[in-house]
């Protein structure tokens, strides 16, 4: 399997760079508007606040967009059209990834599977570059790219092992912070966290951990030479939503393409606070 990471690794970098620190707002989606590879644009609609569910798309965009200036290849952006990450329908990724209501999204992994982009994963088969959508005790969740294993001090593990106690991560949070927006934490697992962290680390703490993919979703993106074409992922997506929604299979091939096509009611992200620990 040929992943993404390195790509979504050097986003990260470039958005750290830029973009980090600009504000954290729940209703705002992206730091600024996004090109997609040759095609313009993906909008900002408060730029530069954004929220963590826009700012792991924004991550992916811009690895896409990195991609796009080394190779010049514009068959994943054909393969996947920009229309996909602007709309809320049925058949446009943006509306899994922020996990509109009745479609049964675990989170990002989950939405790069349904397109054939991506795989889920466990936990432990995590690699930097991957990504999570965390759950908390309090009720809280979030959405964020993994970068590494961290123990109970907060010490970076090269790899998975027991003395796993949580994972550093980078995404948008940070809500009333004057720096909040893109940065990094140190998440732990619920009766993990430790007291404090030094040299101004910021703990996530209270994350629940667990296999079910409704409450730690966890894998990768895959290499746009890993993509399938675009009827493929099309159809794709029509029947892993036949198999969670009630009542698609019965629709005839017009009725589910007029389903697939219609713009969905905005979903409810009020448990995507942007609040952390620190």
């Amino acid at each position: 399997m040929q992943t993404f990471n390195a790509e979504i690794l050097a986003a990260v970098a470039a958005i750290d760079q830029n973009w980090k620190g600009k504000g954290y707002d729940l209703h705002s989606y992206f730091t600024h508007d996004l090109a997609y590879g040759p095609d313009c644009c993906i909008k900002a609609n408060h730029p530069p606040l954004t929220m963590c569910v826009a700012a792991v798309t924004e991550i992916i965009v811009e690895a896409l967009n990195g991609y796009f200036a080394k190779t010049q290849d514009s068959v994943p952006f054909q393969k996947l059209p920009i229309r996909s990450w602007r709309g809320g329908s049925r058949s446009d990724i943006r509306a899994h990834i922020f996990m509109y209501d009745g479609l049964h999204c675990s989170g990002t992994a989950h939405a790069l599977e349904r397109f054939g982009i991506g795989r889920q994963t466990s936990f432990e088969q995590l690699q930097p570059g991957s990504f999570i959508n965390l759950n908390r005790t309090a009720g809280s969740g979030h959405a964020c790219v993994f970068l590494s294993y961290l123990d109970a001090a907060g010490n970076d593990v090269a790899s998975y092992g027991p003395s796993v106690a949580g994972f550093k991560y980078f995404s948008s949070q940070g809500k009333g912070s004057p720096d909040g927006g893109f940065g990094y934490r140190w998440g732990f697992f619920d009766g993990h966290c430790p007291t404090s962290l030094p040299n101004g680390r910021r703990r996530d703490c209270g994350i629940i951990r667990s296999a079910k993919p409704n409450l730690l979703c966890c894998g990768v993106m895959l290499h746009p030479a890993s993509w399938p074409s675009g009827d493929i992922i099309a159809r794709g997506v029509a029947e892993s939503l036949s198999a969670v929604t009630e009542g698609m299979n019965d629709l005839t091939p017009d009725e589910l393409a007029q389903e697939m096509a219609r713009e969905l009611p905005a979903p409810d992200l009020s448990r995507f606070d942007g609040v952390t620990t620190d």
